[in-house]
């Protein structure tokens, strides 16, 4: 694995030699910002004060509930993701890059590291404007909720990339890739709806809503760290990571 952080270091450089890493920041930066004017009007108002005082928690509100941070993510990771692998089949590179001596799974690693590092990136305005709550709201975070977000976060964001790097690995066309990401990932996004339209929960309806990201963010924001759900999360990405590697040692031996 002595291969990798120089894999990680060519992956992050191209990142910003193009246009859309800079789009991508600038758009979570925006995002981050609308997010933390709302979390503020809210916290002026006296009947948001009591329920945070209650069960609630404002990162259920800065983050887990914000659509706009939703929107922003389907369409970030296929987005950063999409040209990992893909990119370098479709030109030929990744032959060149697999006569060094390199392996498969250093190729995957090294790529998909990079994609956590750009997807942390992107939340680094959203931790920025935290500091700010309790000069501005009057709000003193509970550092519990913050921590186990964190982590979920983080987690969440290592399993999003790993999926995003097996489809690019499947495939030698990009939108192809961004489209099979963004459709696996939507999915946990809205599974949380069977709930909704089933109505009283049965037993497997409970199952289904346990692998929805948005129950399990939401989980997170109000300080409930589910080791089941970071387990879930790191399985998930260790197979995508798995199945990534043996489909490009399958087109090495093809």
């Amino acid at each position: 694995m002595r291969h990798v952080p120089a894999l990680v270091k060519r992956e992050l450089s191209s990142y910003f030699l193009r246009p859309m890493a800079y789009f991508v920041l600038l758009g979570f930066q925006v995002i981050a910002m609308l997010d933390y004017f709302q979390l503020v009007e809210l916290l002026s108002e006296p009947r948001a004060v009591l329920s945070f005082s209650g069960q609630l928690n404002p990162m259920n509100y800065y983050v887990a509930g914000s659509w706009m941070f939703w929107v922003a993510l389907l369409i970030a990771v296929p987005a950063l993701t999409m040209r990992l692998i893909a990119e370098e089949r479709r030109t030929g590179t990744i032959e060149g890059l697999m006569t060094v001596p390199v392996t498969e799974a250093e190729v995957v690693l090294g790529k998909w590291l990079a994609g956590v590092v750009m997807y942390l990136a992107l939340l680094v305005p959203f931790a920025i404007y935290l500091p700010f709550l309790k000069q501005v709201g009057g709000y003193e975070l509970d550092p519990e909720p913050l921590i186990s977000l964190a982590i979920g976060l983080t987690t969440m964001g290592m399993m999003f990339m790993s999926i995003g790097v097996a489809f690019s690995a499947a495939t030698r066309n990009q939108v192809e890739a961004a489209v099979g990401t963004f459709v696996v990932l939507l999915a946990l996004l809205l599974i949380t709806v069977v709930n909704q339209v089933v109505g009283p929960r049965p037993g497997w309806a409970e199952a289904v809503s346990f692998l929805s990201v948005y129950v399990q963010l939401s989980e997170f924001a109000s300080g409930r760290l589910d080791l089941r759900v970071v387990a879930l999360h790191l399985s998930v990405t260790v197979f995508a990571l798995f199945v990534a590697i043996k489909v490009l040692e399958a087109r090495r031996e093809s």
